[in-house]
């Protein structure tokens, strides 16, 4: 966001929102309000309509007619100031969720709200011990090395209702005429750009990855470097600036040895390229429509990371402390979280309920094949199928992205990329920058 100023709270409140669904009524109720005819009503702030929370509010109040579920989005819809309404968004929440007030539910996956602000703050609910104080909730029913992996000071603050698995799709044929070895399932960054300029060297592609400018590369390594480089335990937040000096130097290395490149590349011209896995069809579809021979391989691991895959959260939701209706707050986040909240159409990527996962992958390997964009048909195996059960039980470590911190990264290193500053004086700017940024 360029500005993170407070907007008025008045305005917020007063105005009459469009809810999601057209059988409600047309205005939403202020938050701490009785719902129609009685009813508990729970408040759930997202930035603009969602086709899946719609239907899960219509769903769930059949089956709870004594609670009211009330959607309150802020943009305007096609044809509105986008960017003044995600603002609008940001510095609402924030105003509210910080002040002690707000909706009791709030989509947490919008670029530029500081959840690590409000856990400091203690303005969310750690579903952590939801979980742990509710007889009802059975673990075992979901993937809880994802739920494990999204906690934040040691506690669940923002649920991840669905995830993506990131990692590279490669020239398998390529790489195996090129009599370069590796082992993916272990290997790091620092690895990856050895791998990458063997295979440079063998004359099967001329580069390991295309059509990447070096900041965005760099970008790309600080998101997984993020907790070696950016201290949040303690306030105020330190940044490790000799850290991501090695990653700029790192970088450079890659384009020198020509790793990567930030020329354009015809697809499939160079041996792998980033794949974000929403399904399972992805796993297959992805390689076959860049290569011949196609294939997904583990992204490399920053250094020091725990061997195991790394996962982008989808549809993260947070509890408001201070809602007066946390326990049917609560059910309706357990309704999200159920076979049948799982399965609503519109929702992609992998589920955090176990049997749905478990149905997608064995209606995979009943049909035994799927077929491609390009109209090809792509074989499904049994052993593949377990590859893909493999990483998404490995997958322990959340993408962090942080749009605001990626700006200022991209912004300061052009100027090292070029030649015009030392790394030295570019980690000092961008560090001066990001703890400013996140201690504010």
């Amino acid at each position: 966001m360029k500005k993170r100023g407070v907007l008025s709270l008045i305005v917020g409140l007063t105005m009459a929102l469009t809810a999601c669904t057209g059988g409600q009524s047309s205005k939403v109720k202020e938050e701490g309000q009785e719902g129609q005819d009685g009813k508990k009503m729970v408040v759930l702030s997202v930035f603009q309509k969602d086709p899946v929370y719609s239907q899960a509010e219509k769903r769930y109040e059949e089956k709870h007619p004594d609670v009211d579920i009330q959607i309150k989005e802020y943009s305007q819809g096609e044809g509105s100031n986008q960017e003044g309404d995600l603002e609008k968004y940001v510095n609402t929440t924030n105003t509210e969720l910080l002040s002690g007030k707000g909706a009791d539910l709030i989509a947490l996956d919008v670029s530029g709200l500081p959840v690590w602000k409000y856990v400091d703050k203690e303005a969310l609910v750690n579903l952590s011990e939801l979980m742990k104080q509710d007889p009802a909730f059975d673990s075992t029913l979901y993937e809880m090395n994802i739920l494990d992996g999204a906690k934040m000071r040691g506690g669940l603050y923002s649920l991840p209702l669905w995830f993506s698995l990131d990692s590279l799709m490669g020239d398998a044929k390529a790489i195996e005429q090129s009599g370069v070895k590796f082992d993916d399932s272990t290997w790091t960054w620092g690895e990856f750009t050895s791998v990458g300029t063997r295979l440079a060297a063998s004359g099967g592609h001329t580069y390991s990855m295309g059509n990447t400018p070096p900041e965005q590369m760099l970008n790309n390594l600080f998101v997984d470097n993020y907790t070696r480089i950016v201290h949040e335990e303690k306030r105020p937040v330190s940044f490790d600036a000799s850290v991501f000096v090695g990653l700029m130097e790192q970088v450079k290395m890659m384009y020198a040895n020509k790793v990567v490149t930030d020329a354009e590349v015809n697809a499939g011209d160079y041996f792998f390229a980033p794949s974000l896995i929403l399904s399972p069809e992805d796993y297959f579809v992805g390689p076959a429509m860049f290569y011949e021979q196609g294939k997904i391989y583990h992204k490399p691991l920053a250094a020091g990371q725990q061997v195991g895959g790394t996962f982008v959260m989808h549809k993260n939701l947070g509890m408001n402390r201070n809602s007066n209706v946390q326990a049917e707050a609560w059910e309706f986040m357990k309704f999200l979280l159920s076979e049948e909240g799982q399965m609503m159409p519109g929702l992609q990527g992998f589920s955090v309920n176990k049997k749905v996962n478990e149905k997608t992958f064995q209606d995979l390997e009943d049909k035994g094949a799927i077929e491609s964009p390009m109209g090809s048909t792509i074989s499904v195996q049994k052993a593949d199928i377990s590859i893909i059960k493999q990483m998404l039980a490995q997958a322990i470590t959340p993408q962090q992205n942080n749009s605001k911190i990626q700006t200022i990264i991209e912004e300061e290193a052009k100027a090292y990329f070029s030649g015009q500053k030392s790394a030295q004086e570019v980690a000092d700017l961008v560090a001066n920058r990001v703890t400013i940024y996140l201690n504010e």
